[in-house]
């Protein structure tokens, strides 16, 4: 199944396999998708965003009436770390008896501090991780399971089937769970409606629905100014993080029909799929050093209106209408570009609460009775932030049911493979990296630059 835009009715029966696999309801209300929906924020009914603390208490029960001190350590955009420290305060006058030292660090400044402190018995209690590092730290014993009685659960089970059906299997190992998300997408392409028709283009017909058809339009839409890029059709991301790159290339690799390794983790991403998608990104080279996106800030270009077109998750949209309120009502979501109609779709990933194994007892109750009640309330967190936890019912909640351009998301999301499971994502996300850069700033042939990666890889693994 391709990544491209479906008719309603498929993109309606999709919804509903995807929403009702754990028992959920009917299907929800959703704008057609071709060629692509016009984007607003999550909402209820009336218009207005929910607000207040989650519905009830997660678990009334389940944590010691002794003092406890949790340390978290958060990595969070900032509209989920604005409603972080509500929960938190929510929770704390419910729960005086625990303390929550909440903490904010760079994404890969915490993924650094936990691989260095969490071994030498120190750390915090909890921490955002991304999604590739839960088997990275598993594989060292750093994580303990969900304790579901602290859930007011009975079994791990029980945990799992709060979630749509295999949403969230990357974050169990041998049927228990390590991790709850505060979120988890695949990607979709966002378009500006102005600019593309303000260069001859239709909305109806011309969103690019391959990598090659988007190359095609970067002429129509790109622009200069005094010999300086002013506007791009499209631009990869290179100064936002590697992940970014990591990520991307993967997904793309997936799209071309390829995998990234293989069982014994040895790369295979140099193969041909692996230099088919690099050829294809290198296709949709505009001019990278023209850029004001950072890790903190992703889509600055696309809500300066300096890429016509960008992509993204659902949160991207928070990013983008914070930033440029006026794009409101102007944004077009359309599926992700892949190799072509005959390949699958691309990756999905996320950021995920996890618990460190030097919690005692009582603080490894306390932090998973606290992460219940702070992913008690799926539409609270999507109406404030974009983030989607993908709790079974939860596309009945006002925010999901008036979100426009969801039933992109979620097609996409639901074509979509997990980033491989590693206990080397951080070298083959390196590798990943220079291959992509190599490309991108020297020119570089996508064979001879793949090659070069997966020497990279293997000398960084141990060969």
């Amino acid at each position: 199944m391709r990544s491209g835009i479906r008719p309603p009715t498929a993109v309606a029966v999709v919804l509903m396999l995807l929403f009702a696999a754990c028992g959920g309801g009917a299907s929800p209300s959703a704008a057609p998708a071709s060629p692509g929906t016009t984007a607003s924020p999550g909402a209820t009914a009336s218009g207005e965003a929910p607000s207040g603390s989650p519905t009830g208490e997660a678990c009334p029960d389940g944590i010691p009436d002794d003092p406890v001190t949790i340390t978290y350590w958060s990595s969070s955009e900032p509209q989920g770390e604005a409603l972080q420290r509500e929960i938190i305060a929510e929770y704390t006058a419910l729960h005086p008896n625990v303390t929550i030292n909440y903490e904010i660090y760079g994404l890969f400044d915490s993924f650094d501090a936990w691989n260095l402190h969490v071994p030498a018995g120190e750390g915090p209690t909890i921490m955002l991780a991304y999604e590739p590092w839960i088997e990275i730290f598993h594989s060292q014993d750093l994580l303990v399971p969900a304790v579901p009685e602290a859930m007011c659960e009975g079994s791990q089970q029980d945990i799992i089937d709060r979630y749509i059906e295999g949403t969230i299997d990357p974050l169990t190992r041998d049927g228990d769970v390590y991790a709850l998300p505060e979120q988890r997408n695949a990607w979709s392409l966002l378009v500006n409606n102005d600019l593309f028709t303000e260069a001859g283009l239709s909305l109806e017909t011309d969103i690019p629905e391959t990598w090659d058809e988007v190359a095609a339009l970067q002429d129509d839409l790109h622009k200069e100014e005094n010999g300086r890029t002013v506007q791009k059709g499209f631009e990869f991301r290179y100064t936002s993080g590697g992940q970014w790159m990591g990520a991307t290339l993967t997904g793309m690799i997936y799209q071309a029909g390829g995998d990234v390794l293989d069982e014994n983790e040895r790369p295979t991403f140099n193969g041909p799929e692996g230099v088919d998608a690099l050829t294809q990104w290198k296709e949709n080279i505009v001019d990278p050093s023209v850029t004001s996106n950072a890790q903190g800030d992703p889509y600055q270009d696309f809500a300066q209106e300096q890429d016509v077109m960008s992509f993204g998750g659902p949160n991207a949209l928070s990013f983008v209408y914070q930033i440029n309120p006026t794009l409101e009502g102007r944004v077009t979501v359309a599926s992700m570009p892949d190799a072509g109609p005959e390949y699958g779709g691309g990756a999905s990933y996320g950021f995920h609460y996890v618990v460190s194994t030097n919690a005692s007892e009582a603080e490894r109750a306390a932090a998973w009775h606290f992460l219940d009640f702070l992913t008690a309330d799926a539409n609270r967190w999507f109406a404030d932030t974009g983030l989607l936890q993908p709790k079974v019912g939860w596309y009945e909640e006002p925010s999901a049911a008036e979100f426009e351009g969801l039933d992109v998301f979620v097609q996409d999301l639901a074509d979509s493979r997990p980033l491989p499971r590693t206990r080397y994502w951080s070298q083959l996300q390196s590798a990943f990296v220079g291959a992509v850069e190599r490309v991108a700033y020297e020119d570089a042939d996508p064979k001879a630059s793949l090659d070069q990666a997966a020497q990279e890889y293997l000398a960084a693994i141990g060969g």
